[in-house]
């Protein structure tokens, strides 16, 4: 009679302790699904955000015969994004590389066709929003000695990676009345072209992968909102909260 009280006792307790490790598992992994990793060894610390417009070099550059035109050009309405990575802990391990993956385009702009691009690899500008440097839904910079957006190379110990969304299907500016341009967004009010027309949101995984093997992505969303673009010429967004952000292993 004893040992059967025992042995309820015994597999009530174990019942018991099964139970609360359950609860403690749960919770841990529910508590990493919401927060993620903490204090990992690289993190984002800005992200910067440049929207201006450009002319775009084409065939059509010259007046257009048996006109009075004095321009005529393709405009290009380019985001180049800046994300900063920083060291947060004084450690050995080091950056192996850096990827912008699962790209996505979650609000398409209202005029135009917003395509992604990586920097130009030739001499010359940072970006030429040319076929062979369009990127489909990843881009990878590789850990280097220092940063270099035309080798597509992060430095180890933290740097700066780019990539650029641009509306290359807003038309062309042809006039013959203009003396004088300015080469910015203002351009875009002479094809007819609002900050509005051409705002947008994109996503992407930020995928940092470190030399040790341990390899942390976290889900951005942007706002590529073009605020004041077309009065301004050129607008600048820097975000530096990322708290809502959440990183973890893969």
């Amino acid at each position: 009679m004893v040992n059967k009280k025992v042995q309820r006792i015994k597999l009530i307790i174990a019942i018991v302790v099964v139970i609360i490790v359950g609860i403690i598992v749960f919770l841990r992994i529910d508590n990493y699904n919401k927060y993620g990793e903490k204090n990992m060894p690289y993190s984002i610390s800005k992200i910067a955000i440049i929207s201006t417009a450009r002319q775009l070099g084409n065939e059509n550059e010259k007046p257009i015969e048996e006109t009075t035109s004095i321009w005529n050009f393709d405009v290009v309405q380019n985001n180049d994004l800046y994300i900063e990575i920083k060291n947060d802990r004084d450690e050995k391990n080091k950056i192996k590389r850096v990827s912008i993956e699962n790209i996505e385009i979650t609000e398409k702009p209202s005029k135009g066709n917003l395509k992604i691009f990586m920097p130009n690899s030739t001499d010359g500008a940072r970006y030429t929003y040319e076929d062979d440097f369009e990127v489909n839904t990843s881009l990878t910079y590789g850990g280097a000695d220092e940063s270099s957006f035309k080798d597509l190379k992060i430095n180890k110990n933290g740097g700066i990676i780019s990539i650029s969304f641009a509306n290359k299907e807003l038309g062309a500016y042809s006039s013959g009345e203009d003396t004088e341009i300015t080469y910015d967004g203002r351009m875009l009010s002479k094809l007819g072209i609002t900050s509005e027309d051409v705002k947008s949101k994109v996503a992407f995984d930020l995928v940092i992968e470190l030399e040790d093997g341990k390899t942390y992505a976290g889900r951005i969303d942007l706002d590529l909102n073009c605020e004041g673009l077309v009065e301004n010429g050129t607008t600048k967004q820097e975000i530096t909260d990322f708290s809502n952000v959440i990183f973890k292993r893969r």
